[in-house]
């Protein structure tokens, strides 16, 4: 639901305009600019009960995925879309190498939203808590945003639209390794771009 203070702003909103409205103008207008502003409320609240039932449905699918991908060392993948009936479903995690992973294409009737991907147990010889360039350049070819699990539990999507990176939430977010050593692992931004995936590529381990 929105805040209470968005709700208030709103509100404040539809007196100010209101109170331009002439009284002479039809009180038609008025009913008409009130109803388009508690819509934009309802679509606000709709848009964010979506986006925490999406974020609880990656987290849940990574918390049962990240156990065979530390014990396997091996990058996990698929996508996350809507079923016909709007359920919000995954396909199967698909194992891939130690460090890639190309996912299974969904069936026809699944409305692909994103792609997802684990990166494997903690390596002191791979900068695996962040996206890599590969990740966010083969989202951008799939034209699809994509969301990463790392072996400290962080969780990042990747946004092609902005071509954004940004940690969605930190370690222990979902399943970390047991092995994972938060001393080996280099200070990280909180979002990047891709130019700047690429200049933290040239930077030794």
């Amino acid at each position: 639901m929105p805040s209470q203070q968005f709700k208030l702003l709103i509100m404040i909103g539809i007196m100010f305009i209101n109170s331009l409205i002439p009284n002479t103008t039809s009180k038609l207008m008025q009913w008409l600019i009130t109803v388009i502003l508690l819509f934009t409320i309802n679509q606000n609240a709709t848009a964010e009960a979506l986006n925490a039932q999406e974020l609880r449905f990656i987290k849940d699918l990574f918390n049962r995925i990240q156990p065979a991908t530390f014990k396997n060392n091996r990058e996990y993948c698929g996508y996350i879309g809507y079923a016909d009936n709007g359920e919000l479903i995954a396909t199967a995690a698909h194992q891939g190498q130690e460090n890639s992973c190309m996912g299974q294409a969904p069936a026809a009737d699944f409305d692909v939203i994103a792609s997802y991907h684990t990166h494997g147990a903690f390596s002191v010889e791979a900068d695996a808590e962040l996206p890599s360039t590969d990740d966010m350049e083969a989202d951008i070819a799939e034209d699809l945003d994509g969301f990463i699990a790392t072996p400290g539990g962080r969780l990042w999507h990747i946004d092609t639209i902005e071509g954004i990176a940004r940690m969605v939430c930190g370690r222990n977010c979902v399943l970390s390794d047991p092995n994972f050593d938060p001393e080996q692992v280099d200070a990280m931004q909180e979002s990047y771009n891709l130019s700047e995936l690429r200049a933290r590529d040239l930077e030794p381990l």
